[in-house]
């Protein structure tokens, strides 16, 4: 299944690994703003501060990461991301509407620096998709120091789509292989034990070895519960965990407190129950496995019993 690379939102700080790309030089030479006050055909006004030896600038379906500083009319700070090791990445904006710092990022390449004066309003409603913030008056003037970090190109960013996607294709198949042998050690067990199960909605299964019929409610979401446990690999049956003999492990039900086949297992049980719980390994530790006593895939088996 084809998935689509999701990047950070503008201006929302992320974390962007990629490897170093080989520079090519443009067929069209682009000339580089002269470090005085200029102004775009759209009316932008930028000044470059320091201006780099970068060749590639920004394109359609590409990415780019930066720094950014935004001071207005009194020269305070209003926010600033210089501090930050991490630069701000997202793919290459389209300049929607003119004048704007997404027009502004067109004019840079790595390593370049600028000054952008940006109409208050439009900055925030048009780009930042927010009210103006205090300390800062409609209608003013702003200045956005940008410090461009990396530029990407589209034929860069498509080769890592390409390369996340197989990856993605690679994990379902091993995710596939994984849920067919968890299915089919699962239903040797019930086979070979003589048991009857109960399927969860996930694919783990409840086996009762002893009833509550005093009661018709049974455990649900959002429910305190004791119980004990004795906890075994499926298929080489080693057990790995216990709870102390005469004490109880108390937890809520359906709020990730422990793992998947609990959290699915126990809301098919009464309060008084005893049960094994049969759980394949994506519902229990999954690729990951525990520490030292359960492996990667391992499905489990539980016997637990709740306290009434």
């Amino acid at each position: 299944m084809k998935q689509s690379l999701i990047f950070g939102l503008l201006f929302c700080a992320c974390s962007f690994v990629l490897h170093a790309q080989n520079k090519k030089k443009s067929s069209k030479t682009k000339t580089k703003p002269t470090p005085t006050l200029s102004t775009t055909s759209s009316g932008l006004q930028y000044k470059i501060i320091k201006d780099s030896v970068g060749i590639i600038y920004p394109e359609t379906g590409g990415f780019i990461t930066f720094w950014f500083e935004i001071k207005n009319d009194k020269d305070s700070t209003i926010d600033s991301q210089f501090a930050d090791p991490n630069p701000v990445g997202i793919p290459t904006p389209e300049a929607i509407y003119k004048p704007s710092i997404e027009e502004g990022f067109w004019l840079l390449t790595e390593g370049d620096s600028a000054v952008f004066l940006l109409n208050a309003d439009s900055l925030y409603t048009k780009t930042f998709h927010r009210p103006l913030p205090p300390g800062i008056s409609s209608g003013s003037t702003l200045n956005m120091i940008v410090r461009m970090s990396k530029v990407y190109t589209k034929k860069f960013v498509d080769s890592v789509m390409v390369s996340q996607e197989k990856q993605q294709q690679n994990q379902m198949v091993e995710e596939s292989v994984v849920y067919q042998n968890d299915s089919i050690a699962i239903q040797n067990y019930l086979t070979k034990n003589k048991l009857k199960g109960q399927a969860t909605i996930g694919g783990a299964y409840v086996v009762k070895l002893k009833e509550n019929k005093a009661t018709d409610i049974f455990i649900g979401a959002g429910d305190t519960i004791q119980t004990t446990y004795v906890g075994k690999l499926l298929i080489e049956g080693t057990e790995f965990d216990k709870s102390p003999a005469g004490d109880y492990f108390t937890f809520v039900v359906g709020q990730e407190q422990v793992i998947k086949g609990w959290d699915q297992g126990f809301q098919k049980l009464k309060r008084g129950e005893k049960a094994l719980l049969i759980i394949p390994s994506r519902l229990a530790y999954g690729s990951r496995g525990f520490g030292g006593s359960i492996p990667p895939n391992a499905p489990l088996v539980f016997e637990v019993e709740v306290k009434k």
